[in-house]
């Protein structure tokens, strides 16, 4: 298979679809070995936020004037900067090991799960890159919704700046910028066909989960602390079937960047003749 070439929107998700049918066994299993654990952790954590009473405290400390910065201390103490980092860790783990198999499969070089250990530069790196990219869509914000489609849109592909081509984290952010410059419309459609292909998975996820929740809920070992922690897990783990939609989404936007490299080197080519 040819990966770095032009293609219409059509064909990079055709490309995708047919190298995920064709290597997805070995990318399933390294995933699970090493995301999978860590999005479950998360989950964990996550669920032992009382997001209920924080939301209460916090909107009576609003009406009354007080520190609500206060509320978030009290209620989540230590608990919540784990939830942040683990979240973002458990986040660029996925991407890497998404990414970095799409990197060897070019490059015609096996990766097994005893090569992640090397990969652990990399995972901080996406880490900080994602914390960026969170930290300037979260900015676009301030300036209503459209510069935030229009950020996201620019800065889709600098995970794949910084793994495949192995860029430096500026240079991945400058370098997504760059090439999106005359595709910025069939990026932001792909974006729209990917968040609807994540919307779908993860409903069709938490339909069977709904269902067990609502089957266990009558029982009355259910009360216990045996029955929360059980209870938790199921969740948890249909949560990481839900995250693995996050290995069509990178896989996706993986090919589109092959096709917006190729693009944008015959576009410099054009200029330069």
């Amino acid at each position: 298979m040819r990966y770095y070439k032009v293609r219409d929107i059509g064909n990079t998700l055709k490309d995708s679809f047919n190298y995920l049918s064709a290597n997805s066994r070995n990318l399933l299993r390294i995933w699970i070995l090493f995301a999978a654990p860590l999005i479950l952790l998360h989950y964990f954590l996550l669920s032992k936020l009382p997001i209920t009473n924080i939301l209460e405290q916090f909107e009576s400390e609003m009406l009354l004037g007080f520190n609500s910065l206060d509320a978030f201390d009290t209620m989540m103490g230590p608990l919540y900067p784990l939830v942040i980092i683990t979240g973002i860790l458990s986040q660029a783990t996925s991407i890497v090991i998404i990414l970095e198999h799409i990197k060897c499969t070019k490059d015609s070089v096996p990766i097994n799960p005893e090569d992640i250990s090397s990969l652990l530069p990399k995972i901080l790196g996406v880490s900080t890159l994602y914390f960026i990219i969170s930290m300037i869509l979260g900015l676009s914000l301030l300036f209503f919704f459209f510069p935030f489609l229009f950020v996201g849109t620019k800065l889709a592909v600098a995970f794949q700046s910084y793994i495949i081509e192995e860029k430096s984290l500026i240079d991945s952010l400058v370098h997504s910028w760059n090439i999106t410059t005359y595709q910025a419309w069939p990026t932001f459609g792909l974006l729209i066909i990917l968040i609807l292909i994540t919307i779908i998975i993860s409903l069709l996820i938490q339909i069977p989960s709904e269902f067990i929740r609502l089957s266990l809920e009558g029982a009355a070992w259910m009360g216990s602390d045996l029955g929360e922690f059980i209870f938790t897990l199921i969740s948890g783990l249909f949560n990481v079937l839900t995250a693995l939609a996050t290995i069509i989404f990178q896989t996706v936007l993986s090919f589109h960047f092959f096709n917006l490299s190729s693009r944008y080197s015959k576009n410099i080519s054009t200029m330069n003749t």
